[in-house]
């Protein structure tokens, strides 16, 4: 996945970029210069971030799924 392919994602499901940068351990504002396609990540940090989408869209998709469950009005991606 390259940078511009996450950040599309992480949009398309709504997690802030904060969040994405925190769960991979990555600077803000490296995270949005990453996206903008300003500098190129390292393998690891590109690795980082592949990792932590991906266990936030799993999350977000289990706290929808009990949400809707409970009747509350969510989306299920």
């Amino acid at each position: 996945m390259i940078a511009t392919e996450i950040k599309s994602k992480r949009k398309q499901v709504g997690i802030p970029g904060y969040v994405l940068s925190l769960k991979a351990g990555i600077a803000r504002t490296r995270l949005s210069d990453i996206e903008r396609s300003y500098i190129i990540p390292t393998k690891d940090e590109l690795s980082k971030l592949e990792e932590a989408l991906g266990e936030l869209i799993r999350a977000k998709r289990k706290i929808n799924a009990v949400a809707a469950e409970c009747g509350w009005p969510c989306e299920v991606g």
